[in-house]
């Protein structure tokens, strides 16, 4: 097995929460759409997360040749991914009922 299968399934498995979060949010009746969409802003997320992480990459001058800022890099990627955090404010706290 390569490290990509099981990253691929770790990240699968990380993602469960999130899904079984949703699905007890959601409504009745909209379970496939709502799925479709966390997956849609999923695969977004990860199409954009590597776009900056290669303009990042470019600014600070990181190459195979130059690894000068590459500290300063990792922990400015290492801090964005807390950002997320500041968003859990806004999940709701409980189940909502029908």
């Amino acid at each position: 097995l390569s490290d990509s299968i099981v990253l691929t399934v770790l990240s699968q498995i990380a993602f469960m929460p999130i899904l079984v979060l949703a699905s007890s949010l959601c409504p009745v009746g909209i379970e496939g759409t709502l799925f479709s969409t966390l997956m849609s802003i999923f695969n977004f997320g990860g199409i954009v997360s590597t776009e900056i992480g290669g303009w990042l990459t470019s600014v600070f001058n990181v190459n195979e040749n130059n690894y000068d800022n590459l500290t300063l890099l990792i922990v400015i990627i290492s801090i964005s991914n807390l950002l997320p955090l500041l968003l859990l404010k806004y999940i709701p706290d409980g189940v909502i009922e029908e």
